[in-house]
């Protein structure tokens, strides 16, 4: 495996967990703006090289839509968007943990838009390609690896956490979660594998074979807020490299102090925390131009109940700056 025999330099966009159609409150934002459009342009602005025709294949490693069942109006984003790209390059989109329920049933049927809803293995010219969607026990995607890598592969698609993997406050190990996959679950000849679902973008050395992730096109959560999204491009030829490509993103502040509010600046998503927020804290917020993440609220509990909070407690409100936990 691996490219050495191409002769012919292929280009490739690869974008992943864009979780289209993510609902969530934004007050402030002009003429309605949304959460839901920013994710919409950050998928549209990755995709731009492909509109332009400067790359020559298209893939996006999983979690297209935010939830399994995602509203009408994403469908039809996702689905002008994509075949959009189609009419320039081939697209192959597979499901991500998100994308439980399957993709093809919601895209529109395409000869270069391509939902592989199961494993399987696909030929673009000279290349070859193993994929392989989200898989909730690593012993079952082992055997799924294998068989779609039988015959050969250069690259391998995947939606799942490699041992390894790091997201803010822990380090994805093999055996801590059914789902996660290491060296032992990679079938042999395995050299390189495009890799969705870890939003914070990193490369992996999984045993031979190394792992890209470009992480999410934009924010989706507040403890995201520092990291950089966008997208990824592999050139494959007598030798295989890549490169990230960053996005603008929209700046996402926690708001817990008076010098906080000094750092807000227009179009900001901003949340207040809950020991600071009070109707003037969020006014001067909003005079600043930030748009306000959730409902009012809450009022800060009292005084001496705030300096009684447990530890526990504590670490109950630090988990509450994900507010884009996926609905069921």
């Amino acid at each position: 495996m691996g490219l050495p025999r191409h002769c012919t330099a292929m280009r490739i966009l690869h974008l992943s967990d864009t979780h289209l159609g993510i609902e969530r409150l934004v007050r402030g934002a002009p003429g309605g703006w949304s959460r839901a459009d920013d994710l919409r342009q950050a998928a549209a602005t990755a995709l731009g090289p492909a509109l332009r025709g400067e790359v020559d294949l298209v893939l996006h490693t999983g979690d297209l839509f935010n939830r399994s069942q995602p509203p009408p109006w994403a469908v039809a984003d996702a689905a002008a968007l994509l075949l959009a790209v189609a009419r320039r390059v081939p697209v192959v989109v597979i499901p991500g943990n998100h994308d439980r329920r399957g993709l093809a049933r919601h895209l529109p049927r395409s000869r270069r838009l391509i939902a592989c809803d199961a494993p399987t293995r696909l030929v673009f010219g000279e290349l070859a390609l193993g994929v392989v969607p989200f898989v909730g026990r690593a012993e079952i995607w082992a055997e799924a690896a294998r068989n779609v890598t039988a015959r050969g592969v250069d690259l391998l698609l995947a939606h799942q956490a490699f041992d390894g993997a790091v997201v803010p406050g822990r380090v994805f190990r093999v055996g801590q979660e059914q789902d996660t996959v290491g060296c032992r679950h990679l079938p042999a000849g395995v050299q390189y594998v495009a890799c969705g679902h870890i939003h914070p973008r990193q490369v992996l050395q999984v045993g031979a074979a190394a792992v890209v992730q470009p992480g999410s096109t934009e924010r989706t959560s507040l403890v995201e807020r520092g990291q950089t999204k966008g997208y990824a491009v592999w050139e494959l030829g007598r030798r295989v490299t890549w490169r990230f490509v960053d996005l603008p993103g929209r700046r996402m502040v926690v708001v817990s102090s008076e010098a906080g509010i000094k750092e807000v600046r227009r179009g900001d998503l901003c949340w207040i925390a809950p020991a600071f927020w009070t109707p003037e804290v969020e006014r001067a917020v909003s005079r600043c131009g930030g748009w306000l993440l959730g409902p009012a609220g809450p009022r800060p509990a009292p005084r001496a109940q705030r300096e009684r909070r447990p530890e526990r407690e504590r670490r109950v409100i630090e988990r509450q700056l994900d507010l884009f936990t996926p609905a069921p």
